[in-house]
């Protein structure tokens, strides 16, 4: 049984962390994803190209795709899934976070965030990210390796439904969602 697994585990092809993302998305049983793009979050967007299952809403203003998936979660019953970018999308985007917060609306809601290793030299539209996003949240955490996206993501689809149901915040550097994984 052991050998079984480990040659299972042997034969997974590496793949980025925006391709990761986007499966653990689809095991979700997420069908849309509502957001508004920028250069930290293709990875994830390259990713999409080849999934029959997922498919991108784009819209043009931060605060209308938030209020999109707000409306969509409480219409489907599920938890909706926002795809923003960097600290000024999610700044956009926080006044209707904060409402589907005080309505209970279940949403995972993601900020892509500028390279980390670039951090240190304040690359434009970088912030904390997790700060930012916190009045408006149930929880926000930073993902720090590709590693972690497995864990993050089941957790916030947990938590965004648990009682009391509202958003969760993740914010992927765009470091991590190009990191090569066998997870």
């Amino acid at each position: 049984m052991i050998k079984k697994t480990i040659n299972k585990l042997n034969q997974i092809e590496p793949r980025r962390g925006g391709k990761l993302l986007l499966e653990l998305l689809e095991s979700e049983g997420v069908e849309y994803v509502f957001g508004n793009p920028g250069t930290t979050e293709l990875p994830f967007i390259d990713a999409l190209i080849d999934s029959p299952m997922v498919k991108y809403i784009w819209g043009l203003q931060e605060a209308s795709v938030v209020a999109m998936a707000d409306g969509y979660a409480q219409a489907s019953g599920r938890p909706g899934f926002v795809n923003l970018h960097t600290a000024g999308g999610l700044g956009h985007g926080l006044g209707n976070l904060l409402n589907a917060s005080v309505s209970g609306t279940p949403l995972v809601v993601t900020a892509g965030q500028q390279d980390s290793r670039h951090s240190i030299t304040d690359p434009l539209l970088f912030g904390d990210l997790t700060q930012i996003a916190s009045p408006a949240v149930k929880w926000a955490q930073e993902v720090h390796s590709a590693a972690q996206l497995p864990i993050l993501i089941r957790r916030a689809f947990e938590d965004c439904a648990a009682a009391q149901s509202g958003p969760v915040f993740l914010s992927p550097p765009m470091d991590v969602m190009e990191e090569m994984t066998t997870i």
